[in-house]
């Protein structure tokens, strides 16, 4: 594990409380439907941000690109999930994939604020808000094994777990903050904030501070542009 436990809380204080709108649990935002367009992802390390890129990586994952001759993935959310429009993975949402490594507790697959536990973004078959992490597919267990067990990758994931900023109040430039919240086994909603790994994928934690002593990276914020160019 590469660390990085010197360098987060002097770069990102308080950033698990500052990076994210607070959502209350199993709160559903209005409208139901909105075309996303375009994903811009921010941090507060400049060399991280970007755009969401359509076409997967080689661990059949989505990871952020900053060239424009790169195709950016278009999006769609409704129903608390961020479907894709013109990206090359089989499934149609951009959803989460439960971590290779955690903490226990609260062990496989959940998250909670005082773990490093953390999920993937891939391409993921459609669920519904509020359904608990299930063996749905999902494009990165179809990518090789589980490098924690030598194992095919199988482990659970989730796809409606995305909130989207009130339409009263969107940020100066017009975006609309996208926000996260992972489902426990057992119901329980765990706020979840954005991270960019050093290979430019995104991924999800309950904890960054506690996520940053195990992983090099940085935060992220992403934003609905309204744009499809």
């Amino acid at each position: 594990m590469l660390l990085l436990s010197a360098l987060a809380p002097m770069l990102f204080p308080a950033l698990a409380q500052a990076a994210v709108i607070s959502i209350s649990s199993r709160q559903a935002t209005a409208p139901s439907s909105y075309d996303c367009g375009q994903v811009r992802v921010d941090s507060p390390n400049t060399t991280y941000g970007g755009y969401l890129a359509a076409d997967l990586d080689t661990e059949r994952r989505y990871i952020v690109t900053r060239t424009t001759s790169q195709k950016r993935l278009l999006t769609r959310y409704e129903n608390n999930t961020l479907f894709t429009l013109n990206s090359n993975g089989k499934n149609p949402t951009f959803g989460a994939t439960f971590g290779f490594y955690w903490d226990t507790p609260p062990g496989k697959p959940n998250f909670a604020p005082s773990a490093q536990n953390y999920a993937y973004f891939n391409s993921v078959a459609a669920s519904k808000l509020g359904a608990k992490p299930a063996n749905i597919s999902a494009s990165i267990n179809e990518a090789g094994t589980n490098p924690s067990t030598g194992k095919k990758r199988d482990h659970e994931s989730e796809s409606a777990i995305f909130y989207l900023q009130d339409p009263s109040s969107p940020s100066a430039s017009g975006e609309r903050e996208l926000t996260a919240q992972w489902v426990n086994a057992d119901g329980s909603f765990v706020p979840a904030y954005f991270v960019i790994n050093t290979a430019r994928r995104i991924n999800i934690s309950g904890n960054l501070t506690r996520y940053f002593q195990e992983w090099e990276g940085s935060p992220a914020r992403i934003f609905c542009t309204g744009k499809s160019a």
